[in-house]
């Protein structure tokens, strides 16, 4: 395989850990955040449910860059520990893109297409992918328990990115259907923060001497 192929898929693998956006090099056509709208201006939602709806947008976007998180055992020996919690995380996210585009079809005041982030925060997190990128390439950089450790690092921050989310979304929300469902996924998103947290605990952040 090409060093260059190897590296544009570091660039997904690794951009995949950055939320909202930041997975596609800014002021790229292919971006979600830029389908054109399906339902009307968005000057005809509320001022509550346009800020709700950003919320919802980040989060749809976010739980699609997790279902893609199987990517990163792309080129790897990773432990079977690894494996297993990369593939719930990515089923996790399936699961949630699902859920969350049934929610934008079945309720009119709920927008999953929004770009919310600034122009500058889009390319500050598209940076920070890139710059972690090659660093862990699929075959040329860094693999083993380094890279296992920070992979998971990198998922506990965003999906405690993601359960923040949902609970001040729920403090907000109005709807109660809607409030049920942003409560049920702060308490899956709980569930998985713990799991990787118990993982790194038990294998990755133990002595240098430990086997």
């Amino acid at each position: 395989m090409s060093s260059s192929l190897l590296r544009s898929i570091a660039m997904l693998v690794f951009s995949l850990l950055a939320p909202a956006c930041a997975r596609l090099e800014p002021g790229s056509s292919a971006c979600p955040c830029d389908e054109k709208d399906r339902r009307g201006a968005v000057s005809e939602l509320s001022a509550e449910r346009l800020m709700l709806s950003e919320g919802y947008s980040l989060l749809y976007h976010d739980a699609s860059s997790l279902d893609r998180s199987e990517w990163i055992l792309y080129g790897k020996f990773e432990s079977d520990e690894m494996d297993e919690l990369v593939t719930a995380v990515a089923d996790l996210g399936g699961e949630l893109v699902a859920e969350l585009e049934r929610i934008d079809r079945d309720y009119p005041g709920v927008r999953i297409d929004l770009d919310p982030l600034p122009e500058l925060e889009k390319r500050k997190r598209w940076a920070i992918g890139k710059d972690r990128a090659l660093y862990f390439a699929p075959g040329i950089g860094h693999g083993g328990r380094e890279y296992e450790r920070t992979v998971l690092i990198g998922l506990m921050n965003g999906i405690n990115h993601e359960r923040h989310m949902c609970q001040v979304m729920a403090e907000a929300e109005p709807d109660a259907g809607l409030k049920k469902f942003l409560i049920d996924v702060e308490k899956r998103y709980d569930r998985m923060h713990d799991r990787i947290v118990a993982l790194l605990e038990a294998k990755y952040f133990v002595g240098p001497d430990a086997p």
